[in-house]
């Protein structure tokens, strides 16, 4: 049997956005493929029965997305980027047949898409979504911006607009915004079940309180606030035409704090239903082979249905009013998306370690999959990770795992990689990665763990806040310590290490401060904290909480300093590779051109490569052909440094 290789990227197929039909055993998903050959992915709309038959292609653009139903399961209406088209186009399709209409044209991407009320839909966008796109040549285009942020990953300048609600009533093709202050950033819009009422959830001052989101009621043009002061909404759904389920975070303790669900009412009450549930409420999973969205939570029969990231694995759970929280379903793997009938019926979509993502059901205590678009899997010899447990040097357990070659022999030395997720609040488990499972097919242990900063534990397991670089450092090294004392295999001479986001920033506060690594490649990361502060769509407002608790960085310009990798890049003896997109604005590109720069000025082993027309997704939705580039020059890197084989002795990829 065949190995997984570095060309595999190409096959993997990707389903998610799944979709119960009303009144009928089937449902609706979308799914998304890589197309090699033009350089693109392509997404549809399919159809199933949800006894698993009459599987069958719904849409034929090369973009279609966004599937969204009409309450009495005639209509579908969907969103697509069709090849002569300038912007995005609204479609509509009867169930009784017929071919796909566009039926409107944005020039903005909208988000949201969803049914409000008698021959409605809601949506958000930018105000000019309803102006004609036009095409203005680069060199011509000027920019004036006079707010923040001006600037998005994956979007680009946005130059402080802010975002609308919209109603669209499909007889009338006629689209209205709603009224709100032009300084509010609107960031979702859920219509009440009855249609006579919706609230919003509105950033009310992105420049001074850029993480408040304020959940507001509107009724006959009257708006009135539901979230307590200090509360941010993170999510909304209604329970019935007078309550909510929401999901809110304590904006006190910011990005380091779980969610919380709780109950709000239109005569504000406002109740926290999960004290005592300190776990995030989404799908926090690392995977590089997902490129479908969908459902993350939903209201059945007044029951609260919710994804939950334990640890390792992301559990259905459903809560009720009163706070009873009950496990749906635990798979033992991630649940990335799902849906929900009125009649208790169970879709949804799932991977492990070793098999990516499929459509299953669940009925009567049992999972069947439903769907077998990557099968071709099932003719490679997989690579299962073996979990095992660091007890720090403060007390705390630290998850983490190893995966052997396909090939393992326990009489050998390998050369080892280790792998650190961004975030920090994000967590490795029981999800796929194709990266790790390419890695140990070319001969690499790969290590991986969840440090402190992780998500799928508690708050104050997550919160590293102005302490970068020093639990979460120590968490890893003591992994990494512990893995070449118990593992005999491991060549503790041929050590390398790689990480994204958060984790780029780890990699190159690792070689400042060790020298244990043979090889390192960055990608993605952060050097500078103060260059982030003010470069980036996040930064701003990241940075003063993460690093400079709630202080800029020109009131605390030690603090910054001292947790930036550039302060101690005169330490590095590990030879780096940095990997960066010119569009990235999450982690912006100065971050590892002074970084590299610095290194090269030192004498330093260095290496700088960039992506044209890549943003900070470029491992997980960047052009086909990058990520097959990315992922070579990492594996090229890591076989000259960890094995002596130069690149012009390296096979070339498979396309």
């Amino acid at each position: 049997m065949k190995t997984i290789k570095l060309s595999d990227i190409y096959k993997y197929v990707s389903v998610g956005d799944l979709h119960f039909l009303p009144h009928d055993n089937t449902f609706l998903f979308v799914r998304k493929t890589m197309d090699a050959k033009n350089n693109r992915y392509k997404s549809n709309i399919w159809i199933q029965g949800y006894n698993g038959r009459n599987l069958r292609q719904l849409t034929f653009g090369d973009s279609d997305f966004s599937p969204t139903v009409s309450p009495d399961g005639k209509k579908l209406f969907f969103l697509s980027k069709r090849e002569k088209s300038k912007g995005i186009g609204l479609y509509l399709m009867p169930f009784a047949g017929g071919e796909a209409m566009k039926i409107r044209e944005f020039s903005e991407n909208i988000t949201n898409l969803r049914w409000a009320g008698k021959n409605r839909l809601s949506f958000v966008s930018y105000p000019g979504c309803l102006q004609k796109k036009k095409k203005e040549d680069d060199d011509k285009r000027v920019y004036e911006i006079e707010s923040i942020p001006f600037l998005f990953n994956g979007k680009g300048i946005t130059e402080g607009k802010k975002r609308k609600a919209f109603v669209f009533d499909t007889k009338r093709g006629k689209v209205t915004q709603l009224a709100e202050d032009p300084s509010v950033d609107v960031v979702d819009v859920i219509f009440s079940p009855d249609g006579t009422s919706y609230v919003t959830i509105a950033k009310d001052n992105p420049e001074a309180n850029p993480i408040m989101s304020t959940l507001y009621h509107v009724s006959e043009g009257k708006k009135t606030r539901l979230s307590p002061e200090g509360i941010s909404i993170a999510a909304a759904r209604w329970k019935n035409n007078s309550e909510l389920f929401v999901i809110a975070i304590d904006s006190t303790k910011a990005f380091s704090a779980n969610p919380f669900i709780a109950l709000a009412t239109l005569n504000g009450i406002f109740i926290n239903l999960t004290k005592d549930y300190d776990i995030p409420m989404f799908n926090a999973l690392n995977s590089d082979v997902r490129g479908v969205g969908g459902r993350q939570f939903k209201v059945v029969n007044d029951s609260f249905y919710f994804l939950a990231t334990e640890r390792f694995k992301v559990l259905l759970k459903k809560i009720e009013s009163d706070g009873r929280i009950d496990t749906v379903l635990d798979i033992n793997g991630s649940i990335d998306t799902f849906d929900v009938s009125e009649k208790g019926d169970l879709i949804f979509t799932a991977s492990t370690p070793s098999r990516p993502l499929e459509i299953f059901k669940y009925s009567n205590g049992k999972s069947r999959k439903l769907t077998s678009f990557n099968s071709w899997i099932n003719n490679c010899i997989i690579s299962s990770p073996e979990m095992f447990r660091v007890t720090a040097s403060d007390g705390k357990d630290i998850d983490a795992w190893i995966l052997k070659p396909p090939d393992f022999r326990a009489d050998k030395k390998y050369p080892v990689i280790l792998e650190i997720h961004g975030g920090p609040k994000t967590a490795y488990g029981n999800a796929y990665l194709h990266e790790f499972q390419m890695l140990a097919a070319e001969g690499f242990v790969v290590i991986y763990c969840n440090p402190r900063g992780s998500h799928g534990y508690n708050s104050e397991f997550a919160d590293i806040r102005g302490h970068y670089g020093e639990r979460d450092f120590l968490d890893i090294m003591e992994v990494i310590e512990f893995a070449v004392n118990e593992f005999t295999f491991i060549d503790s001479e041929r050590l390398g290490v790689t990480g994204g986001s958060y984790g780029g920033f780890m990699t190159n506060w690792i070689v400042g401060h060790t020298d244990i690594f043979k090889a390192a490649v960055s990608q993605r990361s952060i050097s500078n904290f103060v260059s982030f502060y003010g470069t980036t769509d996040i930064g701003y407002f990241f940075a003063e909480d993460q690093i400079g608790l709630s202080k800029p960085f020109w009131e605390e310009p030690e603090t910054y300093m001292r947790q930036s990798p550039l302060t101690y890049v005169s330490n590095v003896e590990t030879p780096l590779l940095l990997i960066h997109s010119l569009d990235d604005y999450r982690c912006s590109v100065p971050e590892a051109m002074q970084f590299f720069t610095a290194l090269r000025r030192l004498g330093k082993t260095a290496k700088l490569i960039l992506f044209p027309k890549e943003n900070h997704e470029l491992s997980r939705s960047g052009l086909p052909s990058h990520r097959e580039k990315r992922l070579k020059a990492l594996l090229n890197w890591f076989k000259l440094y960890l094995r002596g084989v130069k690149e012009s002795d390296c096979e070339t990829s498979e396309t």
